[in-house]
């Protein structure tokens, strides 16, 4: 795919996806509070999100990809780590250090993670420059 926003966009839905049933999980182990949103309007947030961020991030990705080591999925993949690591766990442990909300902090990071970690070769498998 040549369109680097089509492309953040669709690994954006796939990331989404695996966030709301890691989020699901966490939920369902006591890991997490419970929403104070019914988790009908939760996912589709969440979904919605993903497509947009998605696409702000592939059309990002464009611009860095000759910079990113890597070939195709791996290089998707580190694109993927560091999103999760500047965005994610940044916001995590400002939510921690400053509001005191560890179980937003928590979330941040632990389901970013797997968001993201899905996102990225999702990405550098759809994106060909």
């Amino acid at each position: 795919m040549k369109n680097a926003v089509a492309a953040g966009a669709v690994a954006g839905v796939a990331g989404a996806a695996v966030g709301v049933v890691i989020a699901f999980v966490a939920l369902s182990i006591g890991l997490f509070a419970p929403f104070p949103i019914p988790m009908m309007y939760s996912v589709a947030f969440m979904i919605v999100l993903g497509i947009v961020f998605g696409a702000i991030f592939g059309a990002i990705y464009s611009r860095f990809h000759d910079l990113i080591p890597g070939k195709g999925i791996s290089k998707g993949l580190y694109f993927g780590l560091m999103i999760w690591f500047i965005k994610d766990i940044a916001a995590g442990a400002y939510s921690v250090l400053t509001m005191g909300q560890v179980a937003t902090g928590m979330g941040l990071i632990v389901v970013g993670f797997f968001m993201w970690i899905v996102y990225g070769p999702v990405l550098g498998a759809l994106y060909k420059k």
